[in-house]
């Protein structure tokens, strides 16, 4: 089955005679991942090793290692944006893994997204992002 879009998912809902009826014929479509799963799956994805991605993260082991085990619920959202870093992530994956941690997506009319945006695209690391937001005048991922 396609995936719907959010538009179309919308209209579903609205349209539908009550949410249980709206939640079963979509269940395909709703977010049933969580942060933890999601890294998981990444990790396997880009064939790359827990560790590499939490040092170019530049998080501390102990905090990111409980982020990846799931033991670190509400991470802020800069965090996984950083663990976005650590990868790369596309710009697509990133405001999918924002998406599983509860946050809004990088959004372009927000002038320091649109900045972090640039650097994904552009495949800047952590730190060389970091220096590209310090010129901006915004704030950095921290």
């Amino acid at each position: 089955m396609n995936e719907k879009d959010t538009l179309f998912l919308e209209s579903e809902l609205l349209k539908s005679n009550s949410v249980e009826d709206f939640l079963k014929k979509n269940e395909s479509n709703l977010q049933t991942k969580n942060v933890q799963e999601y890294l998981m799956e990444l990790l396997i994805q880009y064939n790359v090793d827990k560790k590499d991605v939490i040092r170019r993260s530049c998080l501390a082991p102990s905090y990111a290692h409980n982020i990846f085990n799931g033991d670190r619920p509400n991470v802020k959202r800069d965090k996984l944006i950083m663990i976005a870093f650590g990868f790369p992530l596309t710009l697509e994956e990133t405001n999918r893994l924002l998406l599983y941690g509860g946050h809004s997506r990088l959004y372009v009319k927000n002038r320091r997204d649109t900045f972090i945006m640039f650097a994904l695209e552009k495949k800047y690391d952590l730190m060389k992002t970091n220096e590209y937001l310090y010129a901006k005048n915004v704030d950095i991922l921290e």
